[in-house]
């Protein structure tokens, strides 16, 4: 549980000081202000508006919640004695400018001082309980498995900040010459290699210009394989062989090798919230009343259940289970061979159900616990995984968001049965350019282009 409230620091005393700003309003108003009886109400209400109005500008200007996780206490109390200053300043100000009311400022002055130490001293006690427990807190807070290959001066800077350093959970670094006094130091390259296949790493950066092309394409190939992120410092000699975009992490300009809006916090709540008001509405209002029918005609013509459950990969290759209407007769095929055209394993329902995704629906329960999202790549069959991520390239790029129920590449006509390996390229292209593109609008297209496939029809839906 204090694992939790450390990962949510911030979050956390930007609560408690709207709780103490409020609680201490509320409960100290026949103290600090004088009133007519009359005008109370209203004057009281007002202030207590503007309070929080004044601390919600004041702390987007100042920022005292920003990196609290790994911040030093020393920089995050400066900072929140500018804010609080500009706080008291602001609302002397306000009072004595606007309200017609006789104002008392000793209790006032009062009022700031109980908020102030109320805040000094919540933080006082959790920083203290941050110091104290700092290793045991740390390998549970921060996961370091981005790794560095080659020094220069970013680099050093890097391993020698540990507020950059736990931000970006920097493990260490490789390099191309053995040297163990280097800060970090991880081993040369054949070591990288090694711990690329045996541990956990999620992030590579390329540091400094020493490295052979040859063996930059590998770490490329394998990163790329793995799902592991590829960045390189801006000057990195080798950043022209492909595309690639820029990005700024925790303020430092970054080269990447693949662009990733939903990288972005934000923008992951944004289409989080989203897939769960929208798969919400479509259990409780569509499939509600959905499922019993079909589980009567199912059970009618098959005397099978009515979901049919599948193993297909997910957000970082994690295999889930994949919710469908049955449209099959149960065989062994099932986990290896997709449907083709006039497959005898369909039945005439499922068929049915099939031209008109309605199989699909109960994906919405997937992405409602949050295994898939409603727009993404579509989840494929773990033998199709494993047999394509070896001969297709950038195959498991598609897996570094969640699958999704429709997606770009189906709207686009890539869907249905695969005739040849270029029809599973087509269909990666197509992903990749999905994750790279991203946008909630983009997100109402596809969504609105799925819809109007249904009701056209579409010849490769069987």
């Amino acid at each position: 549980m204090l694992v939790y409230f450390f990962k949510h620091l911030s979050r956390i005393f930007l609560i408690i000081d709207y709780i103490i700003i409020n609680f201490l309003f509320i409960f100290g108003r026949p103290f600090f202000f004088e009133f007519d009886q009359k005008d109370f109400t209203q004057e009281y209400r007002i202030q207590l508006i503007l309070l929080n109005i004044f601390w919600f500008v004041i702390t987007i200007i100042i920022k005292p919640y920003k990196n609290l996780k790994v911040k030093e206490s020393s920089l995050h109390f400066n900072s929140l004695t500018k804010a609080f200053a500009l706080f008291i300043l602001t609302t002397i100000v306000f009072l004595f400018l606007i309200f017609s009311i006789k104002i008392n400022y000793r209790n006032v002055i009062l009022y700031f001082i109980f908020v102030g130490f109320f805040m000094a001293f919540t933080r006082f006690l959790l920083f203290l309980y941050r110091k104290k427990n700092r290793v045991k807190l740390g390998r549970k807070l921060y996961s370091f498995n981005t790794v560095l290959v080659g020094e220069n001066k970013l680099s050093t800077t890097l391993l020698s900040n540990n507020n950059l350093r736990r931000a970006l959970g920097i493990r260490g670094t490789y390099t191309i010459i053995s040297t163990e006094t280097k800060n970090k130091y991880l081993g040369r390259i054949d070591k990288l290699f090694y711990d690329l296949e045996h541990s956990k790493i999620s992030s590579i950066i390329f540091c400094d210009d020493n490295i052979d092309v040859e063996i930059y394409k590998q770490i490329v190939e394998i990163a790329e394989y793995k799902m592991i992120r590829i960045y390189m410092v801006p000057d990195f000699k080798y950043g022209n062989l492909g595309p690639n975009y820029f990005d700024v992490i925790h303020e430092i300009p970054f080269l990447r090798l693949i662009r990733e809006p939903l990288s972005n916090a934000k923008k992951q709540l944004l289409k989080r919230a989203f897939d769960v008001g929208f798969s919400l509405f479509v259990i409780v209002f569509l499939l509600s009343w959905l499922v019993p029918i079909v589980a009567l005609i199912v059970k009618i013509e098959s005397n099978e259940s009515a979901f049919f459950l599948q193993k297909r990969s997910g957000l970082n290759n994690e295999p889930f289970n994949c919710i469908k209407f049955r449209s099959m007769m149960s065989n062994k095929h099932a986990d290896i061979q997709t449907a083709r055209k006039d497959d005898s394993r369909v039945t005439k329902f499922g068929a049915f159900m099939r031209k008109t995704s309605i199989d699909e629906l109960p994906q919405f329960i997937n992405v409602f616990l949050g295994e898939m999202s409603i727009v993404g790549p579509r989840p494929h069959m773990l033998s199709q995984t494993e047999m394509y991520s070896k001969i297709t390239k950038k195959y498991m790029t598609r897996h570094i968001v969640k699958p999704g129920i429709t997606g770009w590449a189906q709207v686009m006509g890539a869907r249905g049965e695969i005739f040849s390996h270029r029809d599973m390229e087509k269909r990666i292209e197509k992903d990749v350019w999905y994750i790279q593109n991203w946008s909630f609008f983009l997100d109402m297209k596809i969504i609105f282009l799925t819809l109007y496939n249904i009701i056209k029809g579409d010849e490769q839906a069987y």
